[in-house]
């Protein structure tokens, strides 16, 4: 089976682990793993193994566009402490503390080898935990922080790869010039990705503002590529200029039609579901050929140095996330005005603490691995390293991923959201009662269905305010009217759908008629669900 076979085959998992996640209440990223996993030990199939030159250029520069559009400059400003802490410091600490614990412990690597494992393993991956706690009664402010973290950790990761590879060719590294080299690595890729979603900015108000067909989606998907590939081109972070890129193209957003930006958003939402299932799939399927290639260590070492591996992940995090937490609270009691900076409680300190998982970049800087070093000598343990971030990401995604909510029920944490809704109904609706105004400020002209037109928009908007009294004005749960609602919509628009087949049938209407008709119900079912 060639590589062009398998990959549709892989896909065919995702669709059938997803659906399983689904139909047992389970998120599908621990489905996907686990299906991987399965799929990995049954012979005759074969193991894919994606180009590792191709790895982080085709799966990351997407997956992080698509989470720094959901990033405002106002979550960085209120995560300004989580980036400096989490991002930068804790990723450098996790390299230097297992690099110097595996070096210690396993018998002859070199401390320049087990530091590339550190920061191979460092960075997390936001996927599966903010997947799991979006599920739970958690407050948003833990799963902003966490998607934060990740979108910034990556790149600290790649720079502290490839000096840990400078490391082993060269035997030596200058730590001066290091932080320099990351620091113009970094304000490059910044630098990149600003300039070219400017110019792509510049494209589409000129050229397909007006546009209502996919252009301004394929410019959006261009632009992830192109910003990360020519900043690693030109030697500076690809993941700050795809970040940077992703951040600035929001700008451009508002000045396309609303009905490419609805498509866009599915268009975005289906690509990275397929990217990040290919990628636990794959995850799973390595588990099996890399435990071969270490067979020539006894079983009681390998769990040895897995164990220290995971227990030195998970306790430096914990320690790293309470001492920031009780350093930002003391700082900010000092302070004459505190910032807007969430400060955690101690059962939001273990949540956080516990959704350290690892994903995409891990496995992807471990297979990107050279075989040979400049002077033709095998890399040195890089086997091991590669089936020590097997385990790692396969404990953290499974392990705890699936007493992650357990862990949440236990600590009895609740949703404080209340204020978010509010704010967000009574903007809403301010916006409904403005609207209303400005349609009677308008002049209705001088065509005969001005006035008709006039008033349909009237009653669309009229009915609006009643939904919105009826969903927010009540003793009731917000949530619960609102899918109470769209429950028995959908079961009359379900029976609508039923009459319409019928007609067909029996040749009452057209197969044109037919099909315009299913689109407006369709429709219909999309713009409610909107109001909730």
């Amino acid at each position: 089976m060639t590589a062009f076979e398998i990959i549709p085959f892989i896909l065919f998992l995702v669709v059938i682990g997803t659906a399983i996640a689904e139909r047992i209440n389970v998120p599908h990223p621990l489905v996907l793993v686990v299906t991987g996993l399965i799929v990995g030990f049954i012979p005759g199939i074969p193991n894919w193994h994606p180009p590792s030159d191709l790895v982080l250029p085709l799966f990351l520069p997407p997956i992080l566009f698509a989470a720094a559009r959901l990033i405002s400059w106002e979550d960085i400003q209120n995560n300004k402490s989580e980036i400096s802490s989490l991002s930068i410091l804790l990723v450098i600490a996790s390299t230097i503390v297992i690099g110097v614990i595996l070096a210690w412990i396993v018998p002859g690597m070199p401390l320049s080898a087990s530091l590339v494992l550190g920061a191979i393993i460092s960075p997390t991956d936001a996927i599966a935990s903010t997947s799991i706690l979006n599920r739970m009664r958690i407050p948003k402010h833990i799963i902003r922080s966490l998607e934060v973290e990740s979108l910034f950790n990556d790149a600290v990761s790649i720079v502290l790869y490839n000096m840990g590879l400078m490391f082993v060719f060269m035997g030596a590294i200058n730590l001066l010039h290091a932080g320099e080299s990351m620091l113009i690595v970094g304000l490059g890729g910044i630098a990149v990705g600003l300039m070219f979603s400017y110019f792509t900015s510049l494209i589409v108000k000129e050229f397909l503002t007006e546009s209502e067909n996919e252009l301004p989606i394929i410019m959006s998907v261009i632009l992830a590529y192109v910003s990360y590939l020519f900043a690693d081109r030109i030697g500076v972070s690809g993941v700050l200029a795809v970040v940077a890129a992703g951040l600035f193209h929001k700008r451009t957003e508002k000045t396309i039609k609303a009905r490419t930006r609805l498509s866009e958003k599915s268009v975005w939402d289906t690509l990275i579901f397929f990217l990040n299932g290919l990628i636990f799939i794959v995850i799973g399927m390595q588990f099996p050929n890399f435990l071969g290639k270490v067979n020539y260590l006894p079983i009681g070492q390998l769990i040895l140095f897995s164990t220290i591996t995971v227990l030195s992940l998970i306790l430096l995090r914990f320690i790293w996330v309470l001492a920031t937490n009780l350093l930002v609270n003391s700082l900010s009691r000092l302070r004459k005005h505190p910032t807007k900076r969430y400060v955690f409680s101690w059962r939001e300190v273990l949540i956080s603490s516990w959704s350290g998982m690892r994903g995409l970049v891990s496995l992807a800087l471990a297979l990107a691995l050279p075989i040979m070093l400049p002077d033709t000598t095998p890399f040195p343990y890089r086997d091991l390293i590669i089936f020590l971030t097997i385990i790692a990401i396969l404990f953290t995604l499974l392990v705890q991923g699936l007493t992650l909510p357990y862990l949440v029920k236990l600590l009895k944490s609740e949703k404080s959201d209340a204020a978010f809704i509010k704010e967000s109904s009574k903007i809403y609706r301010r916006l409904t009662k403005e609207a209303i105004q400005h349609i009677d400020q308008l002049d209705a002209g001088e065509h005969i269905c001005s006035e008709n037109a006039k008033k349909l928009v009237n009653n669309y908007y009229a009915n609006r305010l009643l939904q919105f009294k009826v969903t927010y004005e009540t003793e009731c749960d917000t949530h619960e009217v609102g899918h109470e609602a769209e429950a028995l919509l959908s079961k009359i628009l379900n029976y609508e759908r039923n009459r319409l087949h019928e007609m067909r049938f029996h040749g009452e209407v057209s197969e044109e008629v037919y099909i315009r008709i299913l689109s407006k119900i369709d429709r219909d079912e999309v713009g409610f669900a909107s109001y909730k």
